[in-house]
Parts: C-alpha cells; structure tokens; sequence
C-alpha cells in the first residue's frame, strides 16, 4: 500500500516542489489550506488530492509536511500536530528551526516522530537535485532513515544538524548576507544611483554581485521580512555587522590606509581559502563569458533557447547577439530575448525539440560501401552529423555481381524530423557521399 503524504500548505511554491517529489516516490499526495482557488488550481497542476480542512487533512497521513509562511507556522502546528496518527512523521521545511522543532514536539503526540528541515533553496529550482537540504532529526530514527533514503536518491545535499546549529549559521547564511544585498539596493535607491548605465561602466564580478542584489530584492519581500524576522540569532549578526562597517567607514574618513590594511588582511585570515573563492568566481565568469562568445559566434545560425523557469523554447536563426540580448529569426519574424533566463540547448536537445514539434518520417537510402565498411557504426556516424536524422539502421545489405568485387549495397531506414524534409534528405545523402559510398 502506498504511504499517505499530506503537505499542509502545499499549494504555495515550495509545497509544489514536495508534492511532485513524494507523488514521483510513489506516494499518495494530498495538499490542504484555507484557500480553495489555489488548492484546486495546484490540485489540477499536480494530479493530487487537495482537502480544504488541514486537520481532516492529515488525521490519516504517514506523514505531514508543514510548508506555510513563516509568520503562521506556529499557529499551524498548534492546529494540525495533536491530529497526526500514532506512528506518523511530523516535518517541516521551515528556515527557522529552533522554535517550530521545539512546537512539533510539543503539540504532536509523544510516538509521532518529528524531523525539522530546510531546503535551503527557492521553489524556482524546480527539484531538489543538487540542492543543499538541513535535517534536524528531533525524535524517531525509522522515518527519519526513510526521508535520508528518499532525498539521497533524489541527489540532495543532505546536511544534518541541531536546530541550534541551524539557527546559528543561517543568522549569517541568510540574515547577514540577505541583510547586505537589501541594504544595498537600498542604497541605490536612496542616492538615485543608474544601475543600468552602470553596467556598461562595470567589470564582471561587478555584474555579478548586482545580478546577487537583483535576485535577493526580487522575490517576495514578505518570505524575507520573515526570515529577519523570525532567527532570534539576526540581530546579533545585524548589530556586530553594523558596528564592523561602522568602524571600517571611520578608517576610510581618517585615510589611515595602515588599518585599512589590516583590518582587511586579518578579515581575508580569517576567511580562509580565498584562493579558492577566486577559483569559484572566476570559473562563474568564465561560463558567462564562454556563453556569450558561443551565441556571438553562432549568428547566421539556427539554435534553441529554453527559459530557466517557464520551460518556453525559443528557435531560430541568430541575427544579432549584445550582452544582454539576443534576436533569433523564426521565417519571417524576429524576436528579441534576454539572455539573463536562457540557456543554450546542445545538438541532441535541440533535435529533440524539432522532433517533438514537426514530428518524424521514414526514408530508405541504398548506398554501395566498401565490403569492410561496418555499417552499423555508419548508423552511429549519421545520428552524429545529420541533426535531422533522429533514428538509423540497417535494413538490408545485398552482395553480389551486379554490385562489384569488394563491394556492398547497404539499405539504411532513416528516421528524418519533417521541418524540411527535401533539405534534410539532401544532408544524408551528403553524409553517404563522403564517407565513399555511391547512393543507388
């Protein structure tokens, strides 16, 4: 029988990322909250259950998953822990952890197991592959082994840690550096700063750390207002980071490059391995730079682009490439994109997009080869230089006089996608040529 997963709030974002990971485990999903249009709509999305009711909701799961704003988690544990079965897990993926561990515990019955966890990722990365996940196991090893397995599988970064530790280092981890980026923007903001114009003035670390800015003032104010909010260890962090930039401004206004000095080469001391922060930031701008000399070198070219987030394909010709723009011609229309959400898709990707858009039709080819010719790795030759052929094989092969001494005639069945059908028979039948063969 299947487990039965219920995720309280599992309409919002990153509920629907826990949705699609449970339901791909083959468990049975069931998402609740008080807000019936986002239910339905997720339900539909998603192929799960959706209860209105969050107690109804989990009065049967095997586990429940608590994945609400901040700022009503603890009234959401007060509601629905004493309702979870004897025996079931109570987790959530919540970014503070000290006081919902302590409130799980509290509010669920003594044999419900309790984990804390973390995703320490947005709901934009669409799965947890790859992605950094914080365990605070609180009571119960048998569901905890059982959520380890299934993050394992699915290629997370599992950290373990107290809900103490947790709070400690995400003071720093998200309060300071969150802190830091917003104070920022704010202050371009406040002296009227031109960001635009600026990054025709900038060097790309420059480029990178306003790209870190934009992504941070960009989501929703509300999740981080709550994670400032909610640590109790931030305002420590605030208050030492505000004396220690306070202090640093001092040593600027007196021009005492000594200290300054100092003060930065006992910080870089203290930090470590800079050389391999260096590394890092190099080879992330290295990619860019890489990326964007790939798509310059492309025009007059067709490619394809996906959008990171919505998953949209772009195709076409490349007319035209600038650092933050890229125009692709489709027939007779030109469309411009920004390359900050793009990606480049490879050769084998981009096939695949033809075939799934224009569909496929089969051709024979007769060809006489060299008797020695192996004509199955020929099948493997095409598929690699001919991106309009999806499939090859070898359907015949004829020896006899009329066909010569030493020689062969191989009938190849070519699977060719149908956006131009006339153009791509004329680049197998290229590709047949040049490796010796006489098409018949």
């Amino acid at each position: 029988m299947a487990l039965h997963v219920t995720i309280v709030g599992g309409y919002g974002g990153m509920g629907r990322v826990f949705a699609r990971l449970f339901k791909s485990e083959g468990c049975d999903v069931v998402i609740t909250g008080p807000t019936e249009k986002k239910g339905v709509e997720a339900s539909s999305e998603l192929g799960v259950e959706y209860r209105k009711d969050n107690v109804l909701g989990v009065k049967d799961a095997d586990v429940v998953v608590i994945t609400v704003p901040i700022a009503v988690t603890a009234k959401t544990i007060e509601e629905v822990a004493p309702h979870v079965k004897k025996g079931a897990l109570l987790m959530d993926l919540t970014s503070v952890k000290g006081w919902p561990c302590e409130l799980m515990a509290k509010y669920a019955k003594a044999d419900v197991e309790v984990v804390g966890t973390h995703p320490v990722f947005g709901p934009r990365v669409g799965s947890v592959e790859g992605q950094i996940f914080v365990l605070t196991p609180v009571r119960g090893e048998r569901w905890y082994a059982w959520l380890k397995d299934i993050l394992s599988r699915n290629k997370a970064r599992i950290i373990e840690s107290t809900p103490a530790e947790h709070d400690e280092v995400m003071s720093v981890v998200q309060g300071l550096t969150h802190f830091t980026y917003i104070s920022v923007g704010k202050t371009l903001k406040d002296i009227g700063f031109d960001v635009k114009r600026s990054r025709q003035f900038s060097s790309p670390i420059y480029d990178l750390m306003l790209d870190m800015v934009g992504r941070i003032i960009g989501q929703d104010p509300h999740l981080y207002a709550e994670i400032q909010m909610q640590n109790p260890r931030v305002p420590l962090v605030h208050k030492a980071y505000l004396k220690a930039a306070s202090e640093l401004s001092e040593v600027v206004k007196r021009k005492d490059e000594g200290e300054f000095v100092e003060t930065m080469a006992e910080a870089a001391k203290h930090f470590g391995d800079t050389e391999r922060s260096m590394g890092r930031s190099d080879k992330a701008i290295g990619s860019l730079v890489a990326e964007l000399k790939a798509l310059k070198e492309s025009v007059g070219r067709e490619i394809c682009l996906k959008h990171m987030y919505s998953g949209a394909v772009h195709m076409g010709i490349v007319e035209s490439v600038t650092a933050e723009e890229v125009v692709l011609r489709d027939g007779g229309k030109s469309t411009t994109l920004k390359l900050s959400n793009l990606v480049v898709l490879s050769g084998a990707q981009r096939t695949e997009y033809r075939r799934l858009k224009y569909g496929t039709t089969s051709k024979d080819y007769s060809v006489v080869l060299n008797d020695s010719t192996d004509e199955k790795f020929v099948c493997e030759l095409l598929k690699n230089y001919a991106e309009c052929a999806v499939l090859a094989s070898v359907k015949d092969v004829y020896r006899g006089e009329k066909i010569g001494a030493g020689k062969k005639s191989v009938c190849f069945s070519v699977e060719l996608i149908k956006d131009d059908v006339k153009a791509n028979d004329a680049v197998v039948l290229e590709f047949l040529r040049k490796i010796g063969g006489t098409p018949r």
